[in-house]
């Protein structure tokens, strides 16, 4: 086995073992039922890593001939590269669904909002890779790319989202919602920077990918470690009933959807004046009495 090949081994040796620590914390924090589009992905990744991990074993002990195998990597990497992309955005959704549960006008609004912005970006992704001399598989490949990157963008958006309208949302930045989109921010943000720099650094075993595959098991081990820890209770939604959200929560509650739930809070007097008031209704022995002049100011 050349010293090329071995090296990319040990990378998808190494990914497999991180993501299946991290698929031991989920599971032991019991949320693999409850994060549903996080767990298949945690698998798919696996899965594909040991696919293309074999290949290489197979490769370098001369099991299949080198060009069987530089095809089944080729294909089972760009195939995963591209069902990946499509479940990160649905893990994506799946964090913004669970961040606004307690806003449920908020959640309707953002299942077209992340609709649209999908379609869009697969149109985007195939319209790019159109040139008059593209044919099928570099037409793919090039939308493939585009689409990652888009995803990327996104990720990087809801983790903008989240760091602003974490007091808003109840969802505080020790929350595992938090730390997933967290951790997809830092591969998004590795995966644009490396995008960008790819023409500069070509070699596999180059500083850029070494320091991308770094910046990869890193968040991996960011997820690991959130579901390991206990995760500190959500806070009550609260908000002026002047924000927007409630507008919203209004709008939806019209259309059918059961309005968000708030916490509002009364004057310390307004419940000594209805205490008073029963007293004086009901009298110490609790039989009803007649009031001529209340002196509680609610009853004026």
């Amino acid at each position: 086995m050349s010293v090329a090949l071995l090296r990319i081994a040990l990378t998808a040796a190494t990914e497999i073992l991180f993501l299946s620590v991290a698929m031991v914390c989920v599971h032991r924090a019991q949320k693999n039922k409850i994060y549903p589009a996080f767990w298949q992905l945690l698998t798919f990744l696996v899965v594909s890593d040991s696919i293309m991990l074999l290949d290489m074993i197979g490769d370098g002990f001369h099991v299949i001939t080198g060009f069987h195998a530089y095809s089944i990597y080729f294909y089972v990497y760009w195939v995963s590269f591209g069902v990946n992309g499509i479940l990160m955005l649905r893990v994506l959704h799946e964090m913004f669904r669970h961040a606004v549960r307690s806003i449920p006008g908020v959640q309707k609004l953002g299942q077209p909002i992340f609709f649209w912005a999908i379609t869009v970006s697969v149109i985007l992704a195939f319209a790019s890779g159109l040139t008059p001399h593209s044919s099928g598989m570099s037409l793919l490949l090039a939308a493939a790319q585009v689409l990652a990157r888009s995803q990327s963008v996104l990720a990087l958006c809801m983790v903008t989202f989240l760091a602003f309208a974490s007091q808003t949302l109840g969802v505080p930045f020790r929350s595992r919602i938090f730390g997933v989109t967290f951790g997809f921010g830092v591969i998004a943000t590795s995966n644009l920077v490396a995008s960008a720099l790819a023409a500069r650094f070509t070699s596999l075993g180059g500083t850029l990918n070494i320091l991308q595959e770094i910046v990869y098991l890193s968040a991996i081990a960011l997820w690991a470690g959130y579901f390991l820890q206990p995760e500190p209770a959500r806070r009550l939604v609260t908000m002026p009933v002047t924000s927007p959200l409630m507008r919203w929560n209004d709008i939806a509650q019209t259309l059918g959807n059961p309005a968000g739930q708030i916490a509002v809070s009364y004057p310390p007097t307004f419940m000594t004046d209805v205490f008073d008031l029963v007293e004086n209704v009901m009298g110490p022995a609790g039989q009803p009495q007649r009031v001529a002049n209340p002196s509680s100011p609610i009853a004026s």
